[in-house]
């Protein structure tokens, strides 16, 4: 005849590995969770570098257009200079004069937005110059941090391998009747399937047990469960039972 009393006591030793094992792997998918933050934290900060690189390339882009509105400006400066030297009527050579006041005044505002590009492009450079140490500097704190959670999650996993092989070895030891019933209480309860009662409390929930369940519980002539959530419970015996 089966040891009620002493299944009751596996079921306990194994329901608190299982416990164990729970608990690590939640640990393992929070350390996981944290990596993967790192690696979001780190791209954000790629992108905001490369945002910032856009931006800089977008002011060289506008720098090189108006330089080279700027050499086409001289260029007809230089064309007209040459015409002004050969007209022969003074319409023409006012007409000329006008056209290189024209030019050389369009060519200063020209001038003038360069001038402003420049002082943008030397503020967004030291952006950009900062953003890039600030992204080293966090790049390789991340990687230390990874690397240690790498170490824990390793350490976690063998942790929860060596549980694992506790738990096989505690079910080998049941009766396997038992492991079934404890089996299927698990696919209905949550958390702890086997429970203490005391003063007639149910320890799952809380509830308390007929005065004769609790009485009978003493005997430990055969597995018992609470009536109002159907978990395994147990009653320790007392010096004054």
């Amino acid at each position: 005849m089966t040891d009620i009393q002493a299944q009751i006591t596996i079921l306990d030793a194994l329901q608190g590995v299982e416990l164990e094992i729970i608990k690590a792997g939640q640990q393992i998918a929070a350390l996981n969770d944290e990596a993967s933050s790192l690696a979001q934290a780190a791209a954000t900060h790629e992108a905001q570098v490369t945002a910032e690189k856009e931006i800089l390339d977008g002011l060289n882009q506008a720098y090189r257009q108006l330089e080279e509105e700027s050499r086409d400006n001289v260029a007809r400066i230089e064309k007209s200079n040459e015409k002004l030297r050969a007209v022969k009527t003074n319409k023409e050579y006012q007409s000329t004069l006008k056209e290189i006041e024209e030019t050389q005044k369009k060519n200063s505002g020209v001038e003038d937005r360069m001038l402003e590009l420049l002082d943008k492009l030397e503020s967004q450079e030291a952006v950009v110059k900062q953003k890039e140490t600030e992204l080293v500097r966090f790049v390789q704190d991340c990687d230390e941090k990874k690397i240690k959670i790498a170490d824990h999650i390793a350490r976690q996993e063998r942790t929860v391998q060596e549980l694992k092989e506790k738990q096989a070895q505690i079910r080998t030891s049941a009766d396997s009747t038992v492991i079934s019933i404890l089996d299927d209480v698990k696919t209905k309860v949550r958390g702890k399937a086997v429970v203490p009662v005391e003063d007639a409390v149910c320890m799952g929930c809380h509830m308390n047990i007929p005065p004769q369940l609790y009485n009978e519980l003493l005997r430990y002539d055969e597995l018992r469960f609470c009536p109002h959530c159907n978990r395994i419970i147990y009653r320790k015996k007392k010096d004054s039972d």
